[in-house]
């Protein structure tokens, strides 16, 4: 998961307008080359977060938030999902 935070509300880069709160996105959402631009620009605060949860924690996440799953799936497959899923989350 990727969590960015701008100093200013709406500051646009890599086709985003970056709120001021933080904001989650699933890994796959910046191309490695957007990733190093969105790092290098001092308006925005990048945290890139690696998922180190089971499998049975992954699965009881997704249960939670009532989003499918094959049982059979592979960790990668459950972590894409679960940030996927959180992406497309309401923020409180």
């Amino acid at each position: 998961m990727i969590k960015i935070t701008s100093i200013k509300d709406g500051f646009r880069r890599c086709g985003v307008a970056h709120p001021k709160g933080p904001t989650e996105y699933p890994d796959d959402r910046f191309s490695t080359k957007e990733l190093k631009i969105l790092d290098d620009e001092p308006m925005l605060f990048v945290e890139v977060i690696k998922n180190d949860m089971s499998i049975p924690e992954l699965k009881k996440k997704l249960d939670e938030l009532k989003e499918p799953y094959d049982a059979k799936a592979k960790k990668d497959e459950l972590i894409a999902l679960l940030d996927s899923a959180m992406a497309k989350k309401p923020r409180e």
